[in-house]
């Protein structure tokens, strides 16, 4: 009866410590995720609105596919993505295996931001963040026309 027992109050203590792991992983996304969104956002809104040099058009025009070093408008970060998470220069930021984020950018209507619109002055930015497959963190912005230029 004794074993009984103490085997049911073992399989307790190891469904609480279980939980309390998990606890403590989720904390820490929702620490890590918000930050990495952040720090990519404020990279892309500090980009011209349009190409600055080339003919404008909507992606990326003559800059190089993944290095975003060399991009220079908002829009030639859409579709862009990286797993583990990249610098600027394209090398993997350190101790974040598992984690992702993706960017799409489209053209919004100026009264309904939710709303995709042909060329309206006003673009929307997406970063999602994915840690071991999940979404963890949305992040919306608006860069428009008016914004001043960097």
């Amino acid at each position: 009866m004794s074993m009984l027992i103490v085997g049911l109050m073992l399989v307790a203590a190891l469904n609480t410590i279980g939980a309390s792991k998990l606890a403590q992983s989720r904390n820490a996304e929702q620490a890590v995720g918000p930050m990495l969104a952040e720090d990519l956002m404020t990279e892309i809104l500090s980009q011209h609105y349009q190409e600055p040099v080339d003919t404008p058009g909507f992606g990326r025009e003559s800059e190089p596919g993944g290095n975003r070093a060399d991009w220079d408008d908002v829009d030639d970060y859409d579709g862009w993505s990286a797993s583990p998470p990249q610098a600027k220069d394209g090398t993997d930021l350190p101790d974040l295996e598992g984690w992702g984020r993706a960017v799409t950018v489209y053209w919004v209507k100026p009264t309904k931001l939710n709303e995709v619109g042909a060329n309206t002055g006003v673009k929307r930015i997406i970063i999602t963040m994915t840690h071991q497959g999940r979404v963890v963190t949305e992040l919306f912005s608006v860069r428009t026309m008016g914004w001043p230029e960097p």
